[in-house]
């Protein structure tokens, strides 16, 4: 073989083991690699966690409804500036998508989650003005696995201490501080992470992309919800079909629009939930007389079933919701009613 075939061949087998290596990576390593809107770092949260929600920081803060009150909320640039100097972080410019994870309450304890942010953080100056702190408002720190973890209030009486940790330059952990802990473990492959919870990942996978907001909850979580509620037609109270699961996506431009599904024991079970649905807004309808808004708030929803699912469908523009908000407004301000004599 002369010297330039030779040269060829292994140029060609140096690129296929790159690409045999990049490939099993992806297949190998499982906290590579996304679930529908989430990223692949999340797959080091709790095996127990019961709801996932996510929201795109960069489409909310572009949104009109951002736009519009962030003034009024204190969320303007020149509001971060102390935050910024201070941390080096501003919100609206650096995060990119936050991932609240968690469980219902456990019959002896609190609330149980995670907060998962990712964006681009100046960790020295972050973690400085952590620690500067730290005597003031009682954090201490230590290393677990390699990992910097800050605790917030070890020690205390009441309740848990918090805890914050970097995994890694764009993606920090805050919550309790076993389950920052916790996540730690999982993503350094001692533990069971969210990938061992396979509806919550079949969940995730059925999921919008592109969406402003979204949330998926088990059959775990659905549980806790009422079981009946008043009949739209009067006449005491009716029930309600238990969910399996149930899946939502929103977007915040040019309008608020939500999609829900939810997914029931059966077709029947389907049917009954959507007409459920479907007798509250027909509701609505009645009882706004000449009212615009109010026909327009039961115009807004739409909903059918397929199978044993629901679908739920809901475009707000913002002139309604401020329409609504004024009658909300107008209804407290009005004096209450004298009693008949």
């Amino acid at each position: 073989m002369t010297r330039s075939r030779l040269v060829v061949t292994a140029s060609f087998a140096a690129v296929g083991l790159g690409v045999a290596v990049a490939l099993g990576a992806l297949v190998l390593d499982p906290a590579r690699a996304a679930v529908g809107p989430m990223p692949g770092e999340g797959l080091a949260l709790p095996s127990g966690t019961r709801f996932v929600v996510g929201i795109d920081v960069a489409r909310f803060t572009s949104s009109p409804m951002y736009q519009k009150h962030a003034a009024k909320a204190d969320l303007t640039p020149e509001a971060f500036a102390e935050l910024e100097e201070k941390t080096g972080l501003r919100p609206d410019r650096d995060i990119d998508q936050i991932l609240i994870a968690g469980a219902p309450p456990a019959a002896d304890g609190p609330a149980r989650g995670a907060v998962l942010v990712f964006g681009r953080f100046d960790r020295y100056k972050l973690s400085r003005a952590i620690e500067a702190d730290g005597e003031k408002k009682n954090v201490s720190w230590k290393t677990i696995d390699g990992y910097t973890v800050y605790v917030f209030g070890e020690g205390r009486a009441k309740g848990r201490p918090g805890a914050l940790a970097f995994l890694d330059d764009d993606t920090l952990v805050l919550g309790p501080q076993a389950t920052v802990e916790e996540v730690i473990a999982n993503r350094n492959g001692g533990g069971k992470g969210l990938a061992e919870n396979a509806e919550l990942v079949r969940l995730l996978g059925t999921v919008r992309p592109g969406s402003t907001f979204w949330m998926v909850g088990d059959q775990t979580l659905l549980s806790r919800m009422p079981n009946n509620v008043p009949s739209p037609m009067g006449g005491g109270q009716m029930s309600l079909p238990a969910l399996k699961s149930l899946v939502v996506t929103g977007d915040l431009d040019p309008e608020m629009a939500l999609h829900a599904t939810g997914e029931a024991r059966d077709e029947a079970a389907a049917r009954q939930l959507a007409d459920v649905v479907r007798g509250m807004t027909a509701l609505i309808q009645l009882q706004g007389g000449q009212n615009p808004a109010l026909q327009s708030l039961a115009t807004a929803f739409s909903v059918n079933h397929e199978g044993a699912k629901v679908h739920v469908n809901a475009r707000l523009p913002y002139e309604l919701l401020d329409q609504l908000k004024a009658m909300g407004a107008q209804r407290k301000a009005a004096p209450p009613a004298e009693p008949i004599q």
